[in-house]
Protein backbone atom coordinates (compact mmCIF):
# COMPACT_ATOMS: atom_id res chain seq x y z
CA UNK A 1 0.00 0.00 0.00
CA UNK A 2 1.28 3.70 -0.81
CA UNK A 3 0.14 6.98 -0.35
CA UNK A 4 0.66 7.86 -3.84
CA UNK A 5 0.66 6.84 -7.39
CA UNK A 6 2.73 7.97 -10.41
CA UNK A 7 0.99 7.74 -14.03
CA UNK A 8 2.66 8.53 -17.15
CA UNK A 9 1.08 11.22 -19.75
CA UNK A 10 1.26 10.41 -23.62
CA UNK A 11 4.20 13.08 -23.41
CA UNK A 12 6.28 10.41 -21.38
CA UNK A 13 5.75 12.88 -18.70
CA UNK A 14 5.25 11.30 -14.61
CA UNK A 15 2.63 12.78 -12.93
CA UNK A 16 2.06 12.07 -9.20
CA UNK A 17 -1.30 11.70 -7.14
CA UNK A 18 -2.51 11.10 -3.74
CA UNK A 19 -4.29 7.96 -3.30
CA UNK A 20 -7.41 8.00 -0.91
CA UNK A 21 -6.52 6.55 2.37
CA UNK A 22 -8.43 3.67 3.74
CA UNK A 23 -9.44 6.33 6.36
CA UNK A 24 -10.98 8.96 4.07
CA UNK A 25 -12.98 6.32 1.94
CA UNK A 26 -14.21 5.03 5.31
CA UNK A 27 -15.83 7.97 6.24
CA UNK A 28 -17.06 8.35 2.89
CA UNK A 29 -18.90 5.47 2.78
CA UNK A 30 -20.21 6.21 6.29
CA UNK A 31 -21.44 9.34 5.08
CA UNK A 32 -23.13 7.10 1.95
CA UNK A 33 -24.92 5.06 4.16
CA UNK A 34 -26.07 7.03 6.40
CA UNK A 35 -27.96 8.70 3.11
CA UNK A 36 -29.19 5.41 2.70
CA UNK A 37 -30.75 4.41 5.91
CA UNK A 38 -32.61 8.07 5.54
CA UNK A 39 -33.85 7.03 1.85
CA UNK A 40 -34.89 2.77 3.96
CA UNK A 41 -36.55 4.99 6.56
CA UNK A 42 -38.87 7.36 4.18
CA UNK A 43 -39.12 4.13 2.15
CA UNK A 44 -40.70 2.28 5.40
CA UNK A 45 -42.87 4.68 6.25
CA UNK A 46 -44.14 4.72 2.80
CA UNK A 47 -44.85 1.29 2.72
CA UNK A 48 -46.26 1.04 6.18
CA UNK A 49 -48.74 3.88 5.16
CA UNK A 50 -49.77 1.51 2.12
CA UNK A 51 -49.83 -1.20 4.59
CA UNK A 52 -52.62 0.19 6.79
CA UNK A 53 -54.91 1.40 4.14
CA UNK A 54 -54.65 -2.80 2.98
CA UNK A 55 -56.13 -3.46 6.59
CA UNK A 56 -59.63 -2.52 5.40
CA UNK A 57 -59.50 -5.44 2.95
CA UNK A 58 -60.72 -9.10 3.52
CA UNK A 59 -58.15 -11.25 5.02
CA UNK A 60 -57.14 -13.07 1.50
CA UNK A 61 -56.65 -9.76 -0.48
CA UNK A 62 -54.84 -8.49 2.44
CA UNK A 63 -52.33 -11.26 2.63
CA UNK A 64 -52.14 -11.27 -1.09
CA UNK A 65 -51.46 -6.97 -0.81
CA UNK A 66 -48.45 -7.96 2.17
CA UNK A 67 -46.61 -10.11 0.01
CA UNK A 68 -46.69 -7.59 -2.94
CA UNK A 69 -45.21 -4.70 -0.44
CA UNK A 70 -42.80 -7.21 0.77
CA UNK A 71 -41.29 -7.86 -2.32
CA UNK A 72 -41.48 -4.36 -3.40
CA UNK A 73 -40.06 -3.62 -0.06
CA UNK A 74 -36.74 -5.77 -0.98
CA UNK A 75 -36.54 -4.83 -4.30
CA UNK A 76 -36.41 -1.29 -4.06
CA UNK A 77 -34.24 -1.67 -1.00
CA UNK A 78 -31.93 -3.20 -3.20
CA UNK A 79 -32.36 -0.69 -6.16
CA UNK A 80 -31.49 1.80 -3.41
CA UNK A 81 -28.43 0.64 -2.61
CA UNK A 82 -26.92 -0.47 -5.89
CA UNK A 83 -28.19 1.99 -7.92
CA UNK A 84 -27.16 4.81 -5.38
CA UNK A 85 -23.63 4.78 -6.07
CA UNK A 86 -23.91 3.64 -9.28
CA UNK A 87 -25.98 6.64 -10.17
CA UNK A 88 -24.25 8.91 -8.09
CA UNK A 89 -21.06 7.65 -9.27
CA UNK A 90 -22.02 8.26 -12.91
CA UNK A 91 -23.69 11.91 -12.67
CA UNK A 92 -20.87 13.23 -10.62
CA UNK A 93 -18.03 11.74 -12.37
CA UNK A 94 -16.68 9.12 -10.02
CA UNK A 95 -18.35 11.11 -6.60
CA UNK A 96 -21.04 10.19 -4.32
CA UNK A 97 -22.31 12.74 -1.62
CA UNK A 98 -19.81 11.11 0.84
CA UNK A 99 -16.96 10.74 -1.41
CA UNK A 100 -17.43 14.87 -2.75
CA UNK A 101 -17.48 15.37 1.15
CA UNK A 102 -14.54 14.26 1.86
CA UNK A 103 -12.75 15.15 -1.64
CA UNK A 104 -11.54 11.74 -3.02
CA UNK A 105 -12.65 10.96 -6.90
CA UNK A 106 -12.88 7.19 -8.56
CA UNK A 107 -10.94 7.25 -11.33
CA UNK A 108 -9.63 5.09 -14.27
CA UNK A 109 -5.96 3.66 -13.24
CA UNK A 110 -4.54 5.48 -16.21
CA UNK A 111 -5.86 8.58 -14.86
CA UNK A 112 -8.70 8.65 -17.25
CA UNK A 113 -12.60 9.72 -15.87
CA UNK A 114 -14.21 6.42 -14.36
CA UNK A 115 -16.18 5.14 -17.25
CA UNK A 116 -19.89 3.65 -16.52
CA UNK A 117 -19.18 0.42 -17.45
CA UNK A 118 -16.53 0.31 -14.17
CA UNK A 119 -18.63 2.08 -12.05
CA UNK A 120 -21.05 -0.84 -12.83
CA UNK A 121 -18.68 -3.67 -12.32
CA UNK A 122 -16.89 -2.23 -8.91
CA UNK A 123 -20.43 -2.02 -7.58
CA UNK A 124 -21.67 -4.85 -8.29
CA UNK A 125 -18.51 -6.67 -6.42
CA UNK A 126 -19.82 -4.37 -3.83
CA UNK A 127 -22.07 -7.53 -2.15
CA UNK A 128 -19.01 -9.20 -1.74
CA UNK A 129 -16.55 -6.28 -0.84
CA UNK A 130 -19.35 -5.49 2.24
CA UNK A 131 -19.18 -9.18 3.95
CA UNK A 132 -18.31 -8.85 7.55
CA UNK A 133 -19.11 -4.97 7.70
CA UNK A 134 -17.02 -4.69 4.68
CA UNK A 135 -14.07 -6.49 6.03
CA UNK A 136 -12.83 -8.01 2.88
CA UNK A 137 -12.81 -4.52 1.66
CA UNK A 138 -10.28 -3.58 4.63
CA UNK A 139 -7.99 -6.48 4.13
CA UNK A 140 -7.98 -5.89 0.17
CA UNK A 141 -7.72 -2.31 0.24
CA UNK A 142 -4.29 -2.83 3.06
CA UNK A 143 -2.60 -5.84 1.18
CA UNK A 144 -3.26 -3.95 -2.29
CA UNK A 145 -0.49 -1.42 -3.63
CA UNK A 146 -3.02 1.29 -4.71
CA UNK A 147 -5.47 0.92 -2.03
CA UNK A 148 -7.86 -1.77 -3.87
CA UNK A 149 -11.25 -3.25 -2.82
CA UNK A 150 -11.88 -5.93 -5.23
CA UNK A 151 -14.78 -4.15 -7.11
CA UNK A 152 -11.62 -1.55 -7.97
CA UNK A 153 -9.11 -4.74 -8.90
CA UNK A 154 -11.96 -6.29 -11.48
CA UNK A 155 -13.07 -2.70 -12.45
CA UNK A 156 -9.38 -1.36 -12.90
CA UNK A 157 -9.97 1.98 -11.00
CA UNK A 158 -8.55 3.96 -8.23
CA UNK A 159 -9.66 5.89 -5.47
CA UNK A 160 -7.88 9.07 -5.66
CA UNK A 161 -7.63 12.08 -3.31
CA UNK A 162 -8.46 15.42 -4.88
CA UNK A 163 -7.50 17.89 -1.41
CA UNK A 164 -5.00 20.63 -2.28
CA UNK A 165 -1.37 19.83 -0.40
CA UNK A 166 -0.55 23.27 1.23
CA UNK A 167 2.95 23.95 0.93
CA UNK A 168 3.00 27.37 2.57
CA UNK A 169 4.96 26.16 5.55
CA UNK A 170 7.40 25.44 3.21
CA UNK A 171 7.41 28.89 1.66
CA UNK A 172 8.39 32.36 3.24
CA UNK A 173 6.91 35.48 2.10
CA UNK A 174 8.93 36.37 -1.11
CA UNK A 175 8.88 32.75 -2.17
CA UNK A 176 4.32 33.32 -2.19
CA UNK A 177 5.35 35.71 -4.93
CA UNK A 178 5.55 33.23 -7.47
CA UNK A 179 1.87 32.48 -6.95
CA UNK A 180 0.77 36.35 -7.11
CA UNK A 181 3.02 38.50 -8.73
CA UNK A 182 3.29 38.91 -12.52
CA UNK A 183 6.88 40.17 -13.18
CA UNK A 184 7.61 43.89 -14.10
CA UNK A 185 8.60 44.20 -18.01
CA UNK A 186 12.16 46.07 -17.05
CA UNK A 187 13.12 43.24 -14.24
CA UNK A 188 11.96 40.70 -16.88
CA UNK A 189 14.01 42.67 -19.65
CA UNK A 190 17.11 42.24 -17.17
CA UNK A 191 17.31 38.62 -17.34
CA UNK A 192 17.11 38.27 -20.73
CA UNK A 193 14.23 35.78 -20.37
CA UNK A 194 11.59 36.02 -23.16
CA UNK A 195 8.08 36.40 -22.10
CA UNK A 196 7.29 32.89 -23.56
CA UNK A 197 10.48 31.61 -21.84
CA UNK A 198 9.35 32.87 -18.45
CA UNK A 199 5.87 31.43 -18.43
CA UNK A 200 7.11 27.79 -19.15
CA UNK A 201 9.54 27.97 -16.28
CA UNK A 202 7.06 29.39 -14.03
CA UNK A 203 4.45 26.61 -14.91
CA UNK A 204 7.03 24.18 -14.09
CA UNK A 205 8.12 25.82 -11.15
CA UNK A 206 4.13 26.08 -9.58
CA UNK A 207 3.82 22.00 -10.67
CA UNK A 208 7.47 20.87 -9.96
CA UNK A 209 5.43 19.08 -6.76
CA UNK A 210 2.94 16.78 -9.03
CA UNK A 211 6.31 15.86 -11.14
CA UNK A 212 8.01 12.83 -10.05
CA UNK A 213 12.05 13.16 -9.96
CA UNK A 214 12.63 11.31 -13.19
CA UNK A 215 10.62 13.79 -14.61
CA UNK A 216 11.85 16.70 -13.13
CA UNK A 217 15.40 15.81 -14.42
CA UNK A 218 13.91 14.97 -18.38
CA UNK A 219 12.27 18.42 -18.29
CA UNK A 220 14.36 21.42 -16.59
CA UNK A 221 17.31 20.94 -18.61
CA UNK A 222 15.47 21.07 -21.98
CA UNK A 223 13.48 24.51 -20.22
CA UNK A 224 16.36 26.10 -18.66
CA UNK A 225 19.63 24.52 -20.62
CA UNK A 226 19.39 27.05 -23.78
CA UNK A 227 18.25 29.87 -22.02
CA UNK A 228 22.04 29.45 -19.01
CA UNK A 229 23.78 28.29 -22.66
CA UNK A 230 22.80 32.31 -24.18
CA UNK A 231 23.60 33.59 -20.83
CA UNK A 232 26.51 32.09 -20.62
CA UNK A 233 26.33 30.67 -17.15
CA UNK A 234 25.97 27.10 -17.84
CA UNK A 235 26.98 25.65 -15.06
CA UNK A 236 29.43 22.98 -14.55
CA UNK A 237 27.27 20.72 -12.66
CA UNK A 238 24.28 19.50 -14.18
CA UNK A 239 22.06 18.07 -11.64
CA UNK A 240 18.57 18.63 -10.67
CA UNK A 241 19.45 20.84 -7.44
CA UNK A 242 21.97 22.90 -9.37
CA UNK A 243 19.59 23.94 -11.88
CA UNK A 244 16.37 24.38 -10.12
CA UNK A 245 18.37 27.11 -8.00
CA UNK A 246 19.33 28.65 -11.24
CA UNK A 247 15.58 28.84 -12.23
CA UNK A 248 14.93 30.01 -8.29
CA UNK A 249 17.48 32.69 -9.00
CA UNK A 250 16.08 33.85 -12.22
CA UNK A 251 13.02 33.96 -11.52
CA UNK A 252 13.36 36.00 -7.83
CA UNK A 253 15.54 38.52 -10.54
CA UNK A 254 12.62 38.90 -12.90
CA UNK A 255 10.41 39.49 -10.90
CA UNK A 256 12.61 42.30 -9.15
CA UNK A 257 13.15 40.21 -5.37
CA UNK A 258 15.96 39.20 -3.33
CA UNK A 259 18.09 36.30 -5.23
CA UNK A 260 19.06 34.58 -1.51
CA UNK A 261 17.17 30.92 -1.94
CA UNK A 262 14.74 30.54 0.69
CA UNK A 263 16.30 28.00 3.14
CA UNK A 264 12.76 26.61 4.40
CA UNK A 265 13.06 25.10 0.17
CA UNK A 266 14.90 22.19 -1.31
CA UNK A 267 14.31 19.96 -3.92
CA UNK A 268 13.48 16.44 -4.25
CA UNK A 269 17.08 15.46 -4.75
CA UNK A 270 18.80 17.36 -1.69
CA UNK A 271 15.61 15.99 0.47
CA UNK A 272 16.75 12.61 -0.80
Amino acid sequence: MQDFDIIETPENVGLQRRLAGIGSRFLAGLLDSLIIALMYLILFVILLSLGLLSTGLDANLADTAGMVLFAVLILVAFLIYWGYFVLFEAWLNGQTPGKRCLKIRVVQQEGAAVALDAIVVRNLLRVVDMQGGYAVAGVSMFVTRKIQRLGDLAAGTVVISEEIQDYAAQYDKKQKLYDSVAPAAPHLASTGIKPEEYRLLQNYWLRRHELDLDARKRLLPNLIGPILERMGTVPENQSLATLEKHLDELMRQARGTDSTVPSGETTTEEQA
